[in-house]
């Protein structure tokens, strides 16, 4: 775990829990059901055999903060979505998983909850990666 994320609840896809944490990063799952968690395409590379992959894998930073504020909530949900950021700068290969991944697009919803304020950033990381047919 980065130590970016101490402390943050981090859920890599859907989780069965019930919890609902002040904090959290989610990897490959949004929480929206109309979305899709990963976008791939491949081509052919060539004559090596290779495809040449490149998919995003979509992301979520949220924050519910129970004061109702939303500034604070925002700048929270933000902090989290660069601390991803900054991960992926100090690893653009994933542990060798791919050739490079990068931030992609993101977009930004606050709701208010009978919790209070939620600050929600979904955000994509762009990888590009070999695959063997």
């Amino acid at each position: 775990m980065a130590e970016e994320f101490t402390g943050i609840t981090v859920w890599d896809g859907p989780e069965l829990s019930k919890a609902v944490p002040k904090e959290m990063l989610s990897v490959a799952f949004t929480g929206d059901e109309n979305d899709s968690d990963i976008d791939s395409s491949a081509v052919p590379e060539g004559m090596t055999g290779r495809d040449r992959e490149t998919f995003t894998i979509r992301c979520a930073a949220a924050v519910l903060i129970g004061s109702g504020k939303a500034r604070a909530a925002r700048r929270r949900a933000y902090e989290l979505y660069a601390a991803a950021g900054a991960v992926i700068a100090r690893d653009p290969r994933l542990g060798g998983a791919v050739m490079r991944a990068r931030l992609g697009t993101h977009t930004f919803k606050h709701m208010q909850t009978s919790s209070g304020t939620q600050a929600l950033v979904i955000f994509g990381v762009d990888c590009d990666a070999f695959t063997r047919r």
